[in-house]
């Protein structure tokens, strides 16, 4: 009785072929691994970059001088104009060009604007800002006031205007984040003010 013949399985792959395709697989998965890493790391620096860009402050400078059913009045005033809160980091009062001090508490900072109009009748409503402090996106704030009623106007007592050309305030911000750092200038007459530092605190 012969042996019948078994026939040969289907082809197998060659063991160096199943080394190549497993080791393609695994370097396929390490790129699509890294490629994932690298765009949650670039979607991260664009949401950040978002986010700073929707809170970029921006302060805008008032000045108004004119009269109502009161009398006259100066007015200086700063409006939060951008799309988040600044931070201010120095506020400076100039007064004929000097920088008064802001600092200490036992310093009046407004004594030479209201120097410059003892003895008249002039009321004066005056303001400052600290260090660190949030100025936020729309609001309107007065700094500096000056107001003569009608009944009181008096040829001897200089003209309100005048104080415009003697006072200035430079405010010196940044964003939230430290970042877009920027100072606004308000002034009516031509003032060369100290340079305000580009980085936050």
């Amino acid at each position: 009785m012969s042996e019948l013949p078994i026939p040969d399985g289907p082809g197998k792959p060659t063991p160096s072929t199943r080394g190549f395709l497993h080791r393609l697989q695994a370097a396929l998965a390490i790129v699509i691994a890294l490629a994932a890493i690298g765009l949650a790391y670039w979607e991260g620096i664009e949401n950040r970059r978002h986010n700073r860009l929707s809170v970029k402050p921006r302060l805008a400078a008032e000045i108004e001088s004119g009269r109502d059913t009161s009398g006259q009045y100066v007015r200086m005033a700063i409006e939060g104009t951008g799309l988040g809160p600044a931070v201010v980091n120095t506020f400076r009062i100039y007064f004929d060009g000097v920088v008064q001090d802001t600092v200490s508490a036992s310093n009046n900072p407004w004594e030479k604007a209201i120097e410059a109009f003892s003895g008249t009748p002039t009321q004066i409503n005056a303001h400052a800002l600290g260090n660190g402090y949030y100025f936020p996106a729309g609001r309107r704030f007065v700094l500096f006031e000056a107001r003569r009623a009608r009944a009181s106007a008096d040829s001897t007592s200089p003209p309100l205007a005048d104080i415009m050309d003697r006072l200035a305030f430079q405010i010196c911000y940044c964003s939230i984040y430290g970042t877009d750092c920027d100072d606004v200038l308000i002034t009516a007459a031509t003032l060369d003010p100290q340079q305000c530092s580009k980085e936050g605190p």
